[in-house]
């Protein structure tokens, strides 16, 4: 891998099923992890941008956030037995 101010060259080989394995400098450029996608962009100089896919459903969203950061459900509290129970004066 070659890196220099603005610019980061890293070589992936191809497998004879068309598969290549991306390296972790551009994995953690991208911050990509696992399921992600990737959007090729094509000049007409034969030149490819990658990108990662940014995602634009609400759910997908949360899915990516939950497993980041945990879920913000919370258990139901535990009030006691006398809650609801609680004598009103007439």
């Amino acid at each position: 891998m070659v890196t220099s101010k603005h610019t980061t060259l890293a070589v992936a080989k191809m497998t004879s099923k068309h598969q290549i394995t991306i390296p972790r400098a551009v994995r953690e450029k991208l911050g990509l992890s696992n399921h992600d996608k990737l959007v090729f962009q094509l000049t007409d100089h034969g030149q490819v941008m990658i990108d990662k896919e940014q995602k634009s459903d609400l759910w997908s969203i949360i899915r990516e956030q939950d497993a980041a950061h945990g879920s913000i459900d919370t258990p139901e509290p535990d009030w006691g037995k006398d809650v609801g129970a609680e004598l009103i004066d007439d």
